[in-house]
């Protein structure tokens, strides 16, 4: 199974900005989320993995290299602004190609990303995008996303829910819709769809909030998503809050519905956000 992922990344401090890629504070957090999203994916999903043996009775233990067939053909390509980076800090990995974009203008650069993902699509089996502070947790992902689509009706896209963790009390859903729904939203349907799965059937709802940071569509899908977009010349008749939403999600809507696991069944797609948001944020009393 051949998979790409696209990363857009870039690190511009700006006095008193909240975003962390714009924060000089938050650079070791982002240092090691880039980390993360980067060799820590390829670590996580790729192929290769490592076993201590014994070279026989009394002799020593060495460790050795193995293959796994569990693992897939994972290729990661950064998209960075030459000014503007942290990839620096990354060590080479012959699956990771650090691709640097000579462009002052940064909110630029997801779009960019996301759009060479759907463009590679011809030459793999799965291709994504996600934000450079995403790590994949669940490590089944991306051949579960290919089985989804497989066995239902291809005009699905299946999201994870973006998560973090409160230390001491457990994750949290980044990507929570208001109370109430958003009847002004022409995807907030409310439709739900079911798949039997053999540890428990999983539920998956039409997201209101669609946005995870991430995308990840088999061959087909991605080659329908670029087809649209290729028609329209790459300009959308509407926006998303920003750049990395509108090169996430954005990129779908108008051609797939975006189906999230029901907040109970959170941890079937899990992705990890590397940073802690819902620190923003007060818990709810009763």
């Amino acid at each position: 199974m051949r998979v790409l992922i696209t990363i857009p990344h870039v690190f511009a401090p700006q006095k008193g900005s909240l975003y962390s890629s714009q924060n000089e504070e938050k650079r070791h957090v982002k240092q090691a989320a880039l980390l993360q999203a980067t060799i820590g994916n390829l670590i996580k999903h790729g192929e290769e993995h490592w076993i201590h043996a014994s070279l026989g009775y009394r002799k020593p233990v060495v460790t050795r290299k193995l293959a796994t067939n569990d693992g897939v053909n994972l290729n990661i390509q950064l998209y960075t602004p030459i000014n503007a980076t942290l990839s620096n800090i990354l060590p080479n990995h012959p699956n990771l190609k650090i691709i640097h974009i000579d462009s002052d203008d940064y909110t630029k650069i997801p779009a960019l990303a996301s759009r060479s993902a759907l463009e590679q699509a011809s030459h793999y089996d799965l291709v994504g995008y996600i934000e450079d502070d995403i790590l994949i947790e669940d490590v089944d992902l991306l051949k579960k996303i290919l089985y989804l689509e497989n066995i239902s009706d291809s005009s699905y896209a299946f999201m994870p829910h973006r998560c973090e963790l409160i230390p001491q009390k457990g994750d949290v859903i980044l990507s929570g819709d208001p109370d109430g729904g958003r009847p002004d939203l022409y995807w907030d349907t409310g439709e739900m769809i079911e798949v039997s799965w053999p540890l428990g059937n999983k539920k998956f709802y039409r997201a209101t909030n669609p946005h995870s940071g991430c995308y990840f569509l088999s061959s087909r899908q991605a080659m329908r998503v670029l087809n649209y977009w290729q028609n329209c010349n790459w300009v959308a008749n509407f926006q998303l809050s920003g750049p990395l939403e509108q090169a996430a999600s954005g990129i779908l809507l108008p051609v797939l519905k975006i189906m999230k696991p029901i907040p109970a069944h959170y941890r079937f797609l899990m992705i990890r956000h590397q940073d802690d948001l819902w620190r923003r944020h007060p818990e709810e009393r009763a």
